[in-house]
């Protein structure tokens, strides 16, 4: 009778390695979150708040944060998919099983590995925390910048029980960086 043999899985040495701490540091701008996965051989699909970006044409070291907060340190590369569509590959992952455990998880990197900025643009991290001003008064912050689609929303917290949202475009808000505030219209408010 022939020996059986065992086999054995094995993890690639660029697989993602569990990091301490939760959320996204200080320090770390996000890039986008994995939206989903595509295929069989462990491909995801990306959400990326700059599509046009080259920082992940080629592998680059991110960390990838949970909805819960857990943090993983990973390389990620992306390309162009059908469409509109941006497909990543996340290092060390093969399959379509292990892809799907990042699906919603969003991607960051340090600051300090972005291009710099022209001087019209900004990254939507920094928008979190900052006041709101509606018609000329202080109301409340920035709680969170939310990937809808084309257009990121602003969600807002303005004491009421509720938050607000609003699109993030210039019809709607006006932000201004060197007294730190961003005004927003008021007509422009909605409650989801």
């Amino acid at each position: 009778m022939p020996a059986m043999t065992r086999l054995r899985q094995t993890t690639p040495s660029d697989a993602p390695v569990p990091l301490d701490g939760t959320g996204r540091l200080d320090d770390e701008v996000e890039l986008g979150f994995v939206s989903g996965f595509f295929g069989v051989r462990g491909e995801v699909r990306l959400h990326l708040h700059n599509r046009e970006s080259t920082l992940l044409a080629k592998p680059h070291p991110v960390v990838l944060v949970s909805p819960a907060g857990k943090r993983h340190r990973a390389t990620l590369q992306s390309r162009s998919g059908a469409g509109k569509r941006v497909i990543g590959r996340i290092g060390g992952i093969q399959y379509r099983d292990q892809s799907e455990v990042y699906k919603d998880w969003r991607i960051v990197v340090p600051r300090a590995d972005l291009p710099d900025l022209d001087e019209d643009e900004f990254y939507l991290s920094d928008l979190e925390g900052m006041p709101v001003w509606i018609d000329g008064e202080h109301r409340g912050t920035i709680r969170a910048i939310h990937a809808t689609g084309p257009i990121e929303v602003l969600e807002l917290d303005l004491g009421d029980k509720e938050p607000d949202f609003v699109p993030c475009k210039h019809e709607v808000i006006e932000i201004d960086f060197e007294a730190g505030v961003v005004h927003v219209a008021a007509e422009a408010l909605a409650r989801s």
